[in-house]
């Protein structure tokens, strides 16, 4: 069955232009904990209501100084408060926020207070705007010393100096032995950069472990495997370094989730030799990079990873999926991941959303311009979905071919909560409901489902006009 989710309070634009259709009521927007927990594969909030997650990863121009998703220049808060917007208006409930130890540890041993203060704004407006945010350790082939991200040069031998201008970035894991050997250093039994790396973890959990909207903690982002066979690091040193680091980041949070991110070789064949970290708040984190443009091939790619989550009996959260805004192919292929998300329960964000007059090694996949003007590629993002759904047997999903959203369930005696946002139906949308009443005025950007009482089904569809 398509599991779908019921949303806390998210402010999004203006209401639609709604014709009122079946019941329509006044509903109290449900109050819940900022926490999500997670139930076998799905995410439950306080009131036990299924969540689903949809959103965008906090993207490419953080990798790199001033390491904040959008230009600012003497106006941050203002520049803030307009991406934020965008993204509220999108109507998503999630952001993977990307942050590299280079941004936070520059020198050894000395924090930069000015960006933490920039990195705690951002994950403050997004919760202004219900949307929960993942704190993402982001590298990639290892440092901006290598024409990547994420660890500090402090952390290497006569590092090279930084740059950003290498298109073909990703083989470098390959082909350069600067790369293989900081991974070889970083994985080695008593690493002083794995000491030094775990005390900024300390760090950050610290900060943002009971900062409102934190779901969680993603301990590395497409981790390198240096001079091993992949398949064989991820068996052995990968799977042993997260039984670690889950086992201690819930003991520094035991209410705190943990988001577990396979190499990004994984991406490409949706198969993991990762084996899961014991114990309770494990998220799989898997990227999906298909080497396929066809839609149609999507749901069966997708349908591999939601597996290993099963077979984790954990949520499958996918961390990243992208491909270029100059493509023609990117916008239906980006619906077709948004609509396996839908048919296959799991949550997700897509890649990326900056808003930057540079792109990071020239990469395409942003969904902005950096006058601010949306790529067609954002149209995927924008789409009615279940944040909180009070019930069981859930089933439904958005037909991008006819703009129809459903949704039906069992229902408990709480209220479900649909990301609707204004700029899906434009032209307003009909509804037909039976089984219980509904309110789109009351959580703008949102319609309130409750279940009438004694009712044992309740099934929605919205169309457009």
């Amino acid at each position: 069955m398509r599991r779908l989710v019921v949303l806390l309070a998210l402010p999004i634009a203006a209401s639609c232009d709604v014709k009122p259709a079946g019941r329509v009521c006044s509903i109290a927007p449900p109050v819940a904990d900022f926490r999500l927990v997670a139930v076998g594969t799905e995410f439950h909030d306080s009131l036990g209501r299924t969540v689903f997650l949809r959103g965008v990863d906090a993207g490419g121009r953080s990798k790199f100084a001033p390491y904040v998703p959008f230009d600012f220049g003497s106006d941050f808060a203002g520049s803030l408060a307009k991406y934020m917007d965008r993204a509220a208006g999108w109507g998503v409930d999630v952001m993977r926020v990307p942050f590299t130890w280079a941004a936070i540890e520059p020198l050894q041993g000395q924090d930069d207070a000015q960006w933490l203060a920039h990195y705690d704004a951002i994950i403050d407006a997004a919760w202004a705007r219900g949307i929960w945010s993942v704190i993402d350790f982001h590298q990639d082939v290892y440092s901006e010393s290598y024409c990547g991200d994420g660890f500090p040069s402090w952390t290497l031998t006569n590092a090279p100096a930084p740059h950003h201008d290498c298109p073909q970035w990703q083989f470098e894991y390959f082909n350069d032995d600067g790369v293989k050997s900081a991974f070889d250093a970083f994985w080695a039994p008593s690493s002083p950069v794995m000491t030094a790396y775990v005390a900024m973890w300390d760090r950050m959990v610290a900060r943002y472990k009971d900062k409102p909207g934190v779901l969680g903690f993603e301990p590395i982002n497409e981790p390198g495997w240096g001079t091993a066979d992949p398949n064989v690091f991820s068996a052995g040193t990968l799977s042993a370094f997260y039984t670690q680091m889950v086992a201690h980041m819930r003991g520094l949070a035991p209410s705190s989730l943990v988001f577990v991110d396979p190499v990004g070789l994984d991406g490409i064949s949706q198969t993991t030799s990762l084996a899961r970290p014991p114990g309770d708040g494990v998220v799989f984190a898997p990227h999906f990079y298909p080497l396929t443009n066809n839609p149609d091939a999507l749901l069966d790619d997708m349908t591999k990873w939601r597996d290993v989550g099963t077979t984790w009996n954990a949520p499958t959260f996918v961390g990243e999926f992208g491909a270029s805004h100059d493509l023609d192919s990117t916008l239906p292929l980006m619906r077709g991941v948004f609509d396996s998300l839908d048919a296959l329960g799991m949550s997700g964000t897509e890649w990326e959303y900056s808003v930057a007059s540079e792109a990071w090694n020239s990469e395409t996949d942003g969904l902005v311009a950096a006058d601010g003007t949306e790529y067609p590629v954002a149209q995927a993002v924008i789409r009615p979905f279940a944040r909180a759904v009070a019930g069981s047997s859930i089933a439904g999903g958005f037909d991008t071919a006819t703009g129809a959203f459903s949704l039906s369930f069992t229902p408990s005696s709480n209220v479900t909560v649909i990301s609707l946002p204004s700029r899906a139906y434009p032209s307003g949308f009909d509804v037909s409901l039976a089984g219980g009443c509904y309110d789109t005025t009351s959580a703008p950007g949102q319609m309130l489902v409750q279940p009438d009482p004694g009712a044992t089904h309740v099934t929605l569809v919205i169309t457009p006009r």
